[in-house]
């Protein structure tokens, strides 16, 4: 089984004027291409898909991503509008306050979890998500599940603190992870850059965002400027192997 992980697209309506537009569409793109050559599984998206939650960012999104065959699973980030959002993918539910779900169709059981609110940028994790949460996990321990969501519940020292707009949230989110050992990966988007930790008892990964202009934690080699996504490989050993990708120019 392979997943390609994409986030942080932050797309602006087709032909906006701003520089940044430009940049963005072809940094999508040039993943999308690569990604349609590898042909995975399915594609995960961890948020931040547009700049501003706009109808017509949605729609200029889906054409760019429409050239992947495979499913592609979002997860809303702070720069995501629900009601857009939804309205724009099938796959999330159709009623509910929260965009969260779950995917059983394959070797890997996937659960989305929304972690958007009313702050700009700060992640939450109430108790009727974080219950949400276990009892989905719960109903399942047999299946290896991957979690996606936008916000890191974790501290990355001196790049990223105090991520949750309530810390007591952050903390009951790590805890019902922690109840889990069937969790395989935790993904995250939202802090523009790639890292990796032992957390809450699996392994949990932040992806670098794919709008090259707003990343971070790259140096100034020539890969600096150069979109990047990763790729999650299920083993026949039923371990979970990642590889980031530079696509072609």
């Amino acid at each position: 089984m392979i997943i390609a992980h994409i986030s942080d697209t932050h797309i602006l309506p087709k032909g906006d004027p701003a520089p940044q537009a430009a940049i963005r569409v072809d940094a999508l793109r040039r993943c999308v291409a690569d990604i349609a050559r590898l042909d995975p599984d399915l594609v995960i998206h961890t948020g931040d898909a547009t700049q501003h939650g706009q109808r017509e960012e949605y729609t200029h999104l889906k054409e760019i991503l429409s050239d992947v065959t495979a499913p592609v699973y979002l997860t809303p980030g702070n720069r995501d509008e629900r009601t857009a959002f939804r309205a724009a993918f099938a796959h999330l539910p159709e009623t509910g306050e929260f965009l969260h779900y779950a995917v059983e169709d394959y070797p890997l059981r996937l659960v989305a979890f929304d972690t958007t609110g009313p702050h700009p940028r700060k992640g939450f994790a109430c108790t009727e998500r974080t219950q949400w949460l276990d009892r989905t996990l719960a109903a399942a321990p047999d299946h290896p599940t991957i979690v996606f969501m936008h916000h890191p519940p974790l501290e990355i020292p001196t790049l990223y603190e105090n991520g949750y707009a309530d810390p007591a949230e952050a903390v009951a989110l790590e805890r019902v992870i922690a109840r889990h050992p069937h969790i395989v990966r935790v993904l995250f988007g939202h802090v523009h850059f790639s890292s990796y930790f032992d957390w809450a008892g699996s392994l949990a990964s932040t992806m670098g965002s794919v709008a090259v202009d707003v990343r971070k934690g790259v140096d100034d080699s020539r890969f600096s400027a150069e979109p990047m996504y990763q790729i999650h490989t299920l083993g026949d050993d039923g371990t979970l192997s990642t590889q980031t990708r530079f696509p072609a120019p």
